[in-house]
């Protein structure tokens, strides 16, 4: 039992330092949420809505941390996200889980967003659609989605890689939290 507890809290101060880094990254203004915290389920991102203008969508095979390749979406973007809930439950030895949530208290101001995302929920409205279709020996050139506005409202996306060139997460709060199973 000892020898569990010392893999318990060993692999919850590294992923702690993580979380830390993750958050100075994001407190400095250079964010690269690029860490695999995504298992096929990947970090879960909810809001009230997301304001989305220079929005491109486009299909690709990507990594997580449970799997080599799966298909995914990658979307390019900048944004205003209202009520942002950002988080990923981790299972720990034993029988709990946890999880780590971080949140804003006002709008998240994001431009050059890249967010490679295997599922989304949402009622959305966009603007401009378009939904293109060409000729490419590359399969990822042959078809995508991009508008200059799009809204959503309530979106539940299942993410697996973050990136912004910058992004403003003003009251943010990193909160962990034990769920029970």
């Amino acid at each position: 039992m000892r020898y569990r507890g010392k893999r318990f809290w060993s692999s919850m101060v590294v992923a702690l330092c993580l979380v830390f880094a993750l958050v100075m990254g994001i407190w400095t203004g250079g964010v690269a949420l690029a860490v695999p915290i995504g298992g096929i389920g990947g970090f879960v991102i909810e809001a009230d809505e997301i304001q989305i203008s220079n929005f491109n969508l486009l299909p690709k095979i990507g990594e997580t941390s449970e799997r080599a390749a799966y298909p995914q979406g990658s979307v390019q973007l900048d944004g205003v996200i209202k009520n942002l809930k950002l988080y990923k439950e981790l299972d720990v030895p034993g029988k709990e889980k946890v999880r780590v949530l971080i949140t804003a208290s006002k709008d998240v101001k994001a431009s050059g967003m890249v967010l490679d995302l295997s599922k989304l929920q949402a009622d959305a409205s966009f603007n401009k659609l378009k939904i293109a279709e060409k000729y490419s020996n590359d399969w990822q050139g042959k078809f995508g989605l991009s508008a200059p506005r799009l809204v959503l409202e309530k979106p539940f996306i299942q993410g697996h890689y973050l990136f912004a060139n910058s992004i403003s997460l003003p009251g943010l709060s990193l909160q962990l939290e034990i769920l029970a199973r």
